[in-house]
């Protein structure tokens, strides 16, 4: 099907004075030109899809045609471009008694809702940075019609079911896994809990899942089932426990976030309450260079296992030692959270014996969280687990697997089946 539709636009300016281009471009945008073109478009189509099954309007009938007009209806649609509104003719099929709208059978609009899919990913990509309320007002600055704050949520809720994570890879080494809270919609519940589960393989980083409202073991049965880590994962978190029971079996390896070990440790020294804040920073500083030291040599001495394995038996009875005396101080949750993790707190280094680089902090999934944070934990937001859920799975598909996230945004733009169609303007200039 070829459509010709014809653009003749008279602009009147002034002979004399500046004519600034920002005041061109206004006038362009307020005649809304690109939603009249799209309107004649989707009228021709449907004049010449009703002429074939009909025949030219007003021609002669025999009266044994199989398909006679039957009216006409009413379709707005609001696209990123603005609102179109047409009237589209039906058929009535004379054979199986039914009516249709040959337009509507084929051209994808997106049901019977207003807002079609390329205004409403418009919608979601600011809603991932901004509040719903801020969405609106911001787009509605560059956008003719912009769909409300519920609307928005509803899409972004079914978006972020319909989204895929990158679980093509398998065999992933490494895991980092950590949680957060939020603000809670839910009857009766203060906060949501948020569970984020991070591959790193090759130096890339891969969402391998996501939860709220759920414990970990759900998540990780979620993982196991896909095979997606190796058989001998490390799991690099801020070592609680509960995430530390979820994946642990005989073939996972716990990495304990150095940084995350400084910080359990003065809060356990805090609890025991039994030294002053000058006793307790000497404690921690006693740890974070044995610890440190060990991080140090790693580093710089890869080609020496043999000074990188003196060095870990040197660090590993050094926090034995903290440990014992720490007892003798009478700490007793700082000297069992030091036996208890010391093994945890140099896993990085152990594996460095055998060739294995693994990451000796959490920096990366920190980085992701901070991305949650941004958007979700301001004070004043409250979420459902639902929606909250849907959201996160956006920002973090976008922020983890960006080219994902564009296949996804093209996919809802239609800009991967334009393949079938193409467009020629010509615009003849007219000096008066």
């Amino acid at each position: 099907m070829e459509i010709i539709v014809s653009l003749q636009v008279k602009v009147c300016i002034a002979d004399n004075g500046p004519v600034p281009i920002e005041s061109l471009v206004s006038i362009l945008k307020d005649r809304h030109i690109e939603a009249g073109v799209l309107e004649q478009i989707l009228v021709t189509m449907d004049t010449n899809l009703v002429d074939s099954y009909c025949g030219a309007r007003y021609s002669k009938r025999t009266g044994e045609e199989r398909y006679v007009r039957a009216g006409t209806s009413e379709k707005r649609l609001v696209t990123s471009i603005g609102l179109v509104t047409i009237r589209m003719n039906k058929v009535r099929d004379t054979i199986q008694k039914r009516t249709r709208k040959p337009l509507v059978d084929r051209v994808q609009f997106a049901g019977k809702q207003l807002y079609q899919p390329d205004v409403l990913m418009v919608t979601v990509d600011f809603a991932q940075k901004l509040s719903y309320r801020d969405t609106v007002e911001e787009l509605s600055l560059v956008i003719p019609n912009v769909p409300s704050r519920m609307t928005i949520n509803k899409r972004v809720v079914e978006f972020g079911e319909s989204i895929k994570t990158d679980q093509q890879r398998t065999g992933l080494p490494v895991a980092m896994a950590d949680g957060t809270k939020s603000h809670s919609q839910e009857p009766g519940m203060k906060q949501n809990d948020i569970h984020v589960v991070l591959g790193i393989g090759d130096g890339r980083k891969v969402l391998l899942g996501i939860t709220v409202n759920q414990s970990w073991k759900s998540l990780t049965d979620l993982i196991d089932s896909d095979g997606i880590l190796s058989e001998t994962p490390v799991i690099v978190s801020d070592g609680e426990p509960e995430l530390k029971a979820a994946f642990e079996d005989e073939n996972t390896r716990f990495q304990t976030d150095l940084i995350h070990g400084f910080r359990i440790l003065g809060y356990k020294l805090w609890e025991d309450n039994a030294l002053n804040l000058k006793e307790r920073k000497e404690i921690i500083n006693e740890l974070k260079a044995l610890l440190l030291s060990l991080k140090n040599v790693v580093v710089f001495h890869k080609s020496e296992p043999q000074r990188i394995g003196e060095k870990i038996n040197q660090v590993v009875d050094g926090m034995e030692s903290l440990a014992n005396r720490l007892k003798e101080l009478d700490c007793p949750r700082s000297a069992t959270f030091l036996n208890t993790y010391s093994n945890t707190l140099v896993t990085f280094a152990r594996l460095s014996l055998a060739g294995i680089d693994i990451p000796w902090n959490s920096n990366m999934i920190e980085r992701l969280m901070g991305e949650i944070a941004k958007r979700v934990k301001h004070k004043w937001m409250r979420w459902t687990t639902k929606g909250l859920e849907a959201i996160l799975k956006l920002i973090l598909v976008r922020y983890t697997s960006p080219w994902l996230y564009r296949s996804f945004r093209n996919d809802m733009m239609g800009l991967h089946t334009v393949s079938g169609m193409s467009i020629e303007v010509s615009i003849n200039t007219v000096s008066l």
